[in-house]
């Protein structure tokens, strides 16, 4: 089993929950047992960027609430807007905060105790794709004597040693030269676990978090999306405002062309995209809550 949990409002249940990864803006706890592989990630950052790439990584958001800041507001709202299938909730506040998401998406998580978090993890059965390759990089480094080496989780798909994939969209073809997850060497990976790639053809300078490894991608700087405006928001979309579109582990910043229930969006740099691919926008104002909703990529 491998699984990827967000933990949103309390940095010290990831903690207790694993051993410190990397770090950076984005905090990633380990835990490897005959059980399963577990991987806990959280922000480290009041910057809006980190909270988005977060939403984008993990299978199961854990929400810890004891009470009600403009901060977990936010996670409430991005919570919502990614609609997890599956999600729990531990809080000291519950009839107080069960008024606040009973119509959103949080209403069907599960509240539980601390101490019955780690069985109901085990209990999830999370669905898989594996009809594309898609893994996004979140973090990435040169080790000397070996190479380029990224970090990601695999989305979808399956890779192998020395497959030759496509780094978009800097629209690079790269080998990988090794597999690594959890400090062991494979031959293959599958979609859910978290690698680190050895890889062949690209050199950490040119690298960015949210390139995505991949077989075939879209890539424009102009998207139209069915977008919706999350009810909590008190940002107006207004043409030529400037955003942040988050699409997986990119987040990127843009200017509306065309507001309304189908948007267009403008970006000086290109996006890596599927079709159909939930987003979400966010203002650049420090007006809290930041996100603004999400929409899918027409």
């Amino acid at each position: 089993m491998h699984l990827t949990a967000g933990v949103f409002g309390d940095q010290e249940l990831a903690k207790r929950l694993g051993k410190k990864g990397t770090t950076n803006d984005i905090s990633i706890f380990n835990h490897s047992s005959s059980e399963g592989v577990f991987t806990y990630v959280c922000t480290n950052s009041e910057k809006i960027q980190p909270l988005l790439q977060v939403l984008n990584m993990i299978d199961v958001p854990i929400l810890v609430a004891n009470s009600l800041t403009k901060e977990i507001g936010e996670m409430i709202v991005g919570l919502d807007e990614m609609n997890f299938e599956k999600g729990f909730i531990i809080t000291d506040i519950r009839e107080q905060l069960e008024a606040i998401i009973k119509n959103t998406s949080l209403a069907k998580y599960e509240i539980v105790d601390e101490d019955k978090l780690w069985q109901a993890l085990l209990n999830l059965k999370i669905e898989r794709q594996d009809d594309f390759l898609m893994i996004p990089i979140d973090n990435y480094f040169k080790v000397t004597g070996i190479g380029t080496i990224i970090l990601g989780i695999i989305k979808s798909g399956t890779i192998k040693k020395y497959d030759k994939v496509l780094l978009e969209p800097l629209g690079k073809e790269v080998l990988i030269k090794g597999i690594q997850s959890q400090d062991n060497d494979f031959e293959k990976a599958d979609a859910g676990m978290r690698v680190g790639l050895n890889l062949k053809g690209v050199e950490v300078e040119e690298l960015k978090r949210g390139f995505v490894l991949c077989k075939e991608i879209e890539k424009s700087t102009s998207l139209k999306i069915k977008f919706n405006k999350n009810k909590f928001s008190k940002h107006e979309m207004k043409e030529g405002m400037n955003i942040f579109l988050s699409v997986g582990l990119q987040t990127v910043s843009c200017s509306l062309e065309v507001a309304g229930d189908e948007i267009t969006l403008k970006s000086n740099q290109l996006v890596a995209y599927r079709k159909d691919q939930r987003c979400i926008i966010a203002s650049q104002s420090e007006t809290y809550p930041r996100i603004i909703g999400s929409g899918y990529i027409v």
